[in-house]
């Protein structure tokens, strides 16, 4: 199985899902499909949570990182429903998985840590639990789940911090021995710099996780720094692609990737 992880500037609108369908009804074998929330949504929950934490605190109530984990969390729960409702339309075969269920966290509010044995044996029983109708289908099957949230033992729903998303796709692929990540982007992979300021930023073609790291810690804001190790753990390859020109390479993380030699501009 390998693991797509599709951001919210990739399904912001009706083309960006439509994108996303074509991406997946070109495989041929089952992929577990983690989406962000849509847009800006996220932001705009944000500022929810920000009209109740007046009335919060002047109750003195020590509530305002689970009110904003319970909130915010909306925006994957109903971005994903979406999107499994328009794959179903179009005749993709999908399941879609609550991860607030599965990715087993401790009570950290807004910056949540995954514990991984636990959300090891979460996600085999919820695909097993639904394995039955999957298999019925001899079309290759989509696991439409969330990025960017989760739950603690006791049913609280927690977030793993800002763009926590590319994480949660590693973590996915850590407990399922996945072949591979690919994480779609509005860029042709990882750069040499910024585009925006640097307009000889050349792609980057290959990096092994050491390198990624590095680039990720100084600044290089396409690969989320947690990502990378439970990838490593592994050795489960990490590919940055551009989401409408699926067919460029992009960028490759892996374990035999050479040292990282030319020069980057990233945290200057």
């Amino acid at each position: 199985m390998k693991v797509y992880k599709f951001g919210g500037a990739s399904i912001k609108d009706a083309r960006g899902i439509r994108n996303l369908a074509q991406i997946l009804s070109k495989e041929q074998d089952d992929i577990w499909v983690v989406i962000s929330a849509i847009g800006k949504t996220t932001n705009a929950l944000e500022q929810v949570v920000e009209t109740h934490r007046p009335i919060i605190e002047d109750l003195h109530l020590d509530l305002s990182d689970t009110v904003y984990d319970a909130f915010v969390s909306m925006g994957e729960l109903q971005s994903t429903r979406i999107v499994s409702a328009y794959l179903t339309s179009v005749g993709i075969a999908n399941t879609w998985l609550d991860a607030t269920h599965m990715v087993v966290t401790d009570s950290n509010h807004r910056s949540a840590n995954v514990l991984l044995p636990e959300t090891r044996e979460r996600v085999r029983e919820a695909v097993e639990s639904r394995k039955t109708a999957a298999l019925k289908d001899e079309r290759p099957h989509c696991w439409v789940t969330q990025g960017f949230i989760g739950g603690t033992q006791d049913g609280e729903v927690t977030t793993l911090g800002r763009e926590g998303s590319d994480y949660s796709a590693a973590v996915f692929a850590n407990v399922l021995d996945a072949e591979s990540v690919t994480v779609w982007k509005d860029v042709p992979g990882i750069l040499t710099a910024d585009p925006r300021r640097y307009s000889e930023a050349q792609l980057i073609q290959e990096l092994n996780y050491e390198d990624a790291i590095r680039l990720a810690q100084s600044g290089a804001q396409i690969i989320h720094p947690k990502t990378i190790e439970p990838l490593r753990q592994k050795g489960i390859p990490l590919y940055v692609k551009p989401f409408f020109h699926p067919s460029e390479p992009g960028t490759c993380i892996h374990a035999q990737a050479p040292k990282l030699t030319i020069p980057v501009m990233w945290g200057k």
